[in-house]
């Protein structure tokens, strides 16, 4: 029963966090994907999580043990950190060639995520998100859109 419980908390956050980055007006940038060639600089959402705490940031949410998304934020500046387990939204965010702003991932991610694109507000505050892989670790930061 317990893991039940755990697995609705979980998917009640994925959703809250869905929904707040898919919000209407925020927008989204690939950056360079980082390989350490043999050796993992950032092995875990977990290590990185600590490693920004070391630069100043503040933890805000971290979930799953081990975890798989977390977020953390130093003034007005967010990092959201996850590996994600879905294997097409996986595929998608490693292919350099594919548009972050495509329409039939976008569907695919509230479809997910059981939110319909009218269940999203326009941001009061768009934030733009620039997504970075390393080492099969996605890193999102993000900043309020100028």
């Amino acid at each position: 029963m317990n893991d039940v419980a755990q697995q609705t908390g979980i998917d009640i956050t994925l959703k809250a966090a869905c929904r707040y980055a898919m919000e209407k007006g925020n927008r989204f940038a690939r950056g360079p994907a980082y390989k350490g060639h043999g050796r993992k600089v950032l092995s875990s959402v977990g290590q990185t999580a600590r490693w920004y705490e070391g630069m100043g940031y503040t933890k805000l949410m971290e979930f799953d043990d081990p975890p798989v998304y977390a977020v953390l934020k130093r003034g007005h500046h967010e990092v959201h950190i996850f590996q994600p387990p879905d294997p097409i939204l996986r595929a998608w965010l490693e292919n350099d060639e594919a548009a972050l702003d495509d329409p039939a991932m976008r569907a695919y991610m509230l479809q997910k995520s059981g939110l319909d694109e009218c269940d999203l507000p326009v941001a009061s505050k768009p934030h733009y998100f620039h997504i970075n892989e390393v080492d099969e670790v996605f890193i999102a930061t993000a900043d309020e859109a100028r």
